[in-house]
């Protein structure tokens, strides 16, 4: 049964979305072979573009609030929160698979790091980020508005580098391999963005329990 709602969730998630990570792996190959020695190609493409691209997939192809059935699937549904959770594990699989794919493909041609630490530094941001995205898909009925604010928050991240000097912030910082890691807290600043990411969750559970939504 579980098996069958994840095929009609990825029916229903279409092709483009497998487009784009096949674009994106394809990408990732021809800089792991071209790119130079100078590139680290595990930190930024593991820890910054693909939780981004796993996002935007969560965003817009599992919407859920936004979604043109969703008043007839909240009404007849017996766990909306099953539904959700479904539709996100879809999408998220998906791009985690070409993730795992990709590094498959880095660590053949460069040797960079190990897949396990390529896995480590991935997970955890894209888990967050995309419940994030999960979180404001399911808050709002508006279209692209869980991408948007899902996608703000990596641009700032991005450009909030600095605040890395101020105490605590590095283990909360989404991109702390990318930045540098200069305490060498990167392990514990994932788990600490995997808490997060189930705390997150727990507010979706809540939401789709009481039903509370913004219109």
């Amino acid at each position: 049964m579980m098996m069958h709602r994840l095929l009609l969730e990825e029916k229903i998630m279409g092709i483009n979305a497998l487009l784009i990570f096949t674009s994106l792996t394809v990408v990732l190959a021809v800089l792991a072979r071209f790119g130079g020695e100078l590139l680290s190609l595990g930190n930024i493409g593991f820890e910054v573009i693909y939780p981004f691209m796993t996002t935007i997939a969560v965003g817009e192809w599992g919407r859920t609030r936004s979604d043109t059935n969703f008043d007839i699937i909240a009404a007849q549904s017996n766990s909306l929160f099953k539904w959700v959770a479904i539709r996100f594990w879809t999408v998220f699989l998906t791009g985690s698979l070409f993730a795992f794919i990709s590094m498959a493909i880095v660590l053949f041609i460069r040797s960079e790091m190990a897949i396990w630490e390529m896995a480590l530094i991935y997970l955890p941001p894209a888990f967050f980020l995309s419940t994030l995205c999960a979180l404001c898909g399911i808050s709002f009925s508006g279209e692209h508005i869980a991408t948007l604010i899902s996608g703000v928050l990596w641009i700032l991240s991005m450009l909030a580098r600095s605040l890395l000097r101020i105490p605590a912030v590095e283990y909360v910082y989404l991109f702390i391999r990318y930045a540098g890691d200069i305490n060498g807290i990167w392990l514990m600043n994932k788990i600490v963005l995997t808490v997060l990411g189930f705390g997150l969750w727990t507010v979706i559970y809540l939401l789709c329990r009481k039903r509370v939504f913004v219109e």
